[in-house]
């Protein structure tokens, strides 16, 4: 009895022991570092800062080369009993260890092979921000669109931006946004709202049409028109589908200028046929499944709401599953029922943009992936060229952004230069990307450095 009171007591006086010394720790890893993931030749910039709330210890991770699709993330940090910091990164598990006198963080990934290092500095806390970030709502009849407008303090550039997501029904970070951080350093406004239904803003995402969506960035517009600042140009980003979106709400307004990232110029129904022939060779789909995933997609946009038709859909999806191609479809490609074939995303978001960016005066910046195959470079530059011929070519900015994929991503991978030097690649959206948005507003006096 007695040798288990000593034995009791001594586990409690090292475990506040250890409390003790974790609370040092802290007190040296508590703020900002900035650092990087090295690779064999290579080097990705890392930033963390670390904090405390009520859950127990954080940290804010921001890989900028991840920007602007994603790149911050707040992750929960471990200190184990060997004073080890552990906490999950975009590339794996970080196991690190602190040295309090120079106050750097050393270590690597877990498990990664060859390893990834991971080396971080502290850097003394970043001075208050120069913008402003203003919560709002921007009313569009009996919808409220809830949003952050991202202000410079500096309120010499008019210049603002609507941020436009794609076809999903995710609300996204508005105060937060990614895209809003880039520009507002450039001394732009931009306004980023949640997708109607989504988010705080009201209505429903699962029935709004096009039409519901290019009026909402119709009222965002108004909203930068009539507002205190006087912006004298106000321009749109719009992504993946929210290309369509941007230039069908181009019809009823007059944006001064447009940037589509992986937009369709081509028709919904084109790009729907031309996504599903590359998608054919992306996945090494079997020939017999060409036959059934043309019939589906034509009947995505024609066939009749009925029983009929929905048993047919109920067979090729039979087949999808057995022939692999059910992984090209999205969740609202599928009828949950016979009524819901004409609530079908194509048939509620079915446009061309012809007409629009085919009259379109003002510039337009086009970023494509290399190897996109969901909205195929190829086809769409062909068609944007046609759209802007003549006088107006002078108007048209395209960039293919190599090696990249839909989400303008890509691949960590080796990659061997022409004198056979090797060197690897980490996961990254394109450089492309916010090079050429930059140099776009930069070319036709949207900012000024």
């Amino acid at each position: 009895m007695f040798k288990s009171f000593i034995l009791i007591t001594f586990l409690f006086v090292l475990n506040l022991q250890a409390q003790e010394t974790n609370k040092i720790l802290f007190k040296n890893l508590e703020g900002y570092w900035e650092g990087g993931f090295i690779k064999n030749n290579s080097f990705q910039k890392f930033e963390v800062k670390f904090y405390k709330d009520e859950d127990g210890t954080k940290s804010l991770q921001i890989i900028e080369e991840w920007h602007p699709q994603f790149g911050e993330f707040v992750i929960p940090v471990e200190i184990d009993s060997l004073h080890q910091i552990k906490f999950n990164t975009g590339l794996g598990k970080a196991i690190l260890k602190l040295d309090d006198k120079s106050l750097e963080l050393n270590g690597g990934i877990d498990k990664s092979s060859p390893t990834v290092y991971v080396h971080l500095k502290k850097i003394p806390s970043p001075p208050a921000p120069n913008y402003t970030v203003e919560e709002i709502t921007v009313q569009n009849d009996e919808i409220s669109l809830y949003g952050h407008l991202h202000q410079p303090m500096d309120k010499s550039n008019k210049t603002a931006i609507i941020i436009v997501g794609g076809r999903s029904c995710y609300a996204g970070s508005t105060k937060y946004d990614l895209y809003a951080k880039l520009l507002r350093q450039y001394g732009i406004s931009v306004l980023v709202f949640n997708k109607r239904g989504t988010g705080k803003s009201t209505g429903d995402c699962s029935l709004a049409t096009i039409d519901d969506l290019a009026n909402d960035v119709i009222a965002c517009k108004n909203y930068l028109a009539q507002h205190a600042n006087n912006y004298e140009n106000i321009g749109v980003i719009g992504s993946s589908a929210g290309g369509w979106v941007i230039t069908k709400a181009e019809e009823s307004t007059d944006f001064d200028f447009m940037i589509s990232i992986v937009g369709p110029s081509t028709s919904v129904y084109e790009q729907q046929m031309q996504s599903m022939e590359y998608g054919l060779d992306v996945y090494k789909l079997p020939e017999t499944a060409r036959a059934d995933l043309v019939e589906y997609t034509n009947m995505m946009f024609k066939a009749k709401a009925n029983k009929t038709s929905y048993n047919r859909f109920k067979e090729l999806l039979e087949n999808a599953k057995r022939d692999g191609w059910n992984e090209l479809l999205d969740d609202t490609d599928v009828p949950p029922d016979a009524d819901g074939i004409d609530n079908l995303w194509v048939r509620r978001h079915n446009y061309d943009p012809n007409a629009s960016l085919s009259s379109f005066s003002k510039p337009l910046l086009a970023i494509y992936g290399e190897i996109d195959w969901i909205v195929p470079y190829k086809e769409n530059v062909e068609r944007l060229r046609q759209q802007f011929s003549g006088e107006r070519s002078n108007l048209l900015n395209i960039t293919i952004a190599h090696d990249a994929e839909h989400g303008t991503e890509t691949k960590g991978k080796y990659v061997t230069l022409n004198d056979n030097h090797s060197y690897w690649r980490f996961f990254r959206i394109s450089p492309s990307v916010q090079v050429s948005i930059i140099d776009f507003l930069l070319k036709y006096s949207f900012i000024t450095l």
